[in-house]
């Protein structure tokens, strides 16, 4: 694919002390305005905000939907799983989009189909449309996300990576910060349906900017084929899979210890193995495609596939502490859930903070350094948590989180830059999306076989006679994470000590 009017846009390092908005302000191009790739960053920056604000205000008010709607926890799920699903639709999608129609046009609909989404939220009359809404904005948001990421690495030059990347990091944490909380106060002092409106005027707002001040910069790579087989077989995987894991919840509530518990595990077990050969099949095709749906070739790059491997494992330990941080504050302490709002309102701006610091580090001297000391301090932080547990306290969790949001910060920001850096300036959203989509996949997949595991050795600790058992269950599992954390130690010295 060749993108020459964009690949001619190098921004000029003259200045290591300024962000990357005054960078810009003070470098010309060829291709675009200094002013234009100012106005390019904040409009990115904005559509991204309106993603994750939506995201981290609305998950967490699945139980409201529950209740507002009068429907059962499987049902209430797919609010979650059906924004998950369609987001791998469109990180999908993205790599193709982007190679067959100019930028403007494709990040104008995602945009567009964010607030169509909103609109179909807000006027939901049943949990059936919140799930469709929900849907839309997943696709939509799996468009924008690998986009904007692939447009940054366009217009700045390697050597700003890390700032660009950092700032980036900064405003997304800042909005997952703060969702959670604008969240709770919008449900608790008027209603909802105002957790979709509050995102209407930010993407009217995203979509003026768009059509006035993006370029209309076109790919002249539009004679590659859509990957069909790829797109449905991968697309039908997904599906049983969500399917599978309802299922499996299901098998586990209603016990595995019956006659035919056996048999439950004989079947589950040789589902799980259909899946693995199934993905291995999938895999293996798209590997052979000259145009595939995800570029799995990019995994051959050793710098992407480590890093790669190392962003799974911390997001599969985030988003299990994001998940676990509620119950124990909540059912275990039974404290307000204004303090989990705090708790992650504090260790996200740690985060972002840390990953501002780490962006301009990683444009220095590398990733190798400080990927290890961050994985180190995320996986000994998780071991802290799980220690915690023993007579947990609010100021010892918010000092804890703290720490992990430094760990984090530190490992995840400069080897996700790292990666990306070293694919092609053409292959980046094709590396954002295949990234993306096998976070999500993962992720998905481990916290559901967590959560399970958890109820299951919960109720095996309580006939045993535990009066804490449900704390001691999820003591087990931070332990699993931190152990995983710290087998990623190895991919983090596989990485390039300057970038």
């Amino acid at each position: 694919m060749s993108n020459a009017p964009i690949n001619k846009v190098l921004i000029n390092n003259t200045s290591t002390n300024e962000s990357p908005i005054n960078e810009a302000s003070q470098s010309s191009s060829d291709g675009l305005s200094n002013k234009q790739v100012q106005q390019v960053l904040l409009t990115l920056l904005l559509g991204g905000t309106v993603v994750s604000f939506s995201n981290s205000a609305l998950n967490p008010a699945i139980p409201v939907f529950m209740s507002v709607f009068d429907v059962d926890i499987v049902m209430g799920g797919w609010v979650l799983n059906a924004y998950v699903l369609a987001m791998s639709v469109g990180l999908m999608l993205s790599g193709y989009l982007n190679k067959k129609f100019p930028f403007k046009h494709v990040y104008l609909a995602a945009i567009f189909g964010f607030m169509l989404g909103s609109v179909i939220g807000m006027l939901a009359s049943s949990m059936s449309f919140v799930i469709i809404a929900r849907a839309i904005q997943g696709l939509s948001g799996g468009l924008i996300i690998p986009l904007s990421i692939g447009m940054l690495y366009q217009i700045y030059p390697q050597q700003q990576h890390g700032k660009v990347m950092a700032l980036w990091s900064i405003v997304i944490m800042m909005s997952l910060a703060f969702g959670p909380l604008v969240g709770a106060y919008l449900v608790e002092q008027f209603a909802w349906w105002t957790l979709f409106a509050i995102t209407l005027p930010l993407s009217i707002a995203v979509m003026a900017m768009v059509w006035w001040l993006i370029p209309d910069m076109r790919s002249h790579d539009k004679k590659s084929p859509f990957d069909t087989i790829g797109f449905i077989s991968l697309l039908t995987w997904l599906l049983a899979m969500m399917v599978w894991l309802i299922t499996l919840k299901i098998d586990f509530t209603s016990g595995l210890l019956s006659s035919d518990g056996l048999l439950k595990i004989a079947t589950l077990g040789l589902l799980s193995v259909g899946f693995l050969l199934s993905a291995m099949v999938w895999w293996a095709y798209e590997r052979r495609q000259k145009h595939p749906l995800l570029n799995v070739r990019l995994f051959r790059n050793k710098t992407y596939l480590h890093s790669n491997i190392i962003s799974i494992t911390q997001t599969v330990g985030l988003m299990l502490c994001l998940l676990l941080l509620p119950v124990l504050i909540q059912d275990l302490m039974g404290e307000s859930a204004l303090w989990t709002g705090i708790i992650l309102m504090v260790a996200t701006l740690v985060a972002s903070a840390t990953a501002h610091y780490a962006g301009k580090m990683v444009d220095k001297q590398g990733a190798r350094g400080i990927g290890i000391v961050g994985i180190a301090i995320s996986a000994l932080s998780t071991l802290m948590l799980a220690w915690c547990l023993y007579q947990p306290t609010l100021w010892l969790l918010i000092l804890i989180m703290s720490v992990r949001g430094i760990g984090v910060g530190l490992a995840y920001l400069p080897t996700t830059t790292v990666g990306f850096s070293s694919l092609p300036k053409d292959a980046v959203t094709e590396g954002a999306a295949l990234n993306n989509i096998s976070r999500r996949i993962i992720s998905t997949i481990f916290i559901t076989l967590s959560t399970l595991y958890i109820d299951s050795r919960g109720a095996q600790l309580l006939a045993a006679g535990s009066s804490d058992s449900t704390a001691s269950a999820i003591q087990e599992i931070l332990v699993i994470i931190a152990v995983l954390l710290l087998f990623t130690i190895p991919s983090a010295c596989k990485l390039p000590r300057s970038s």
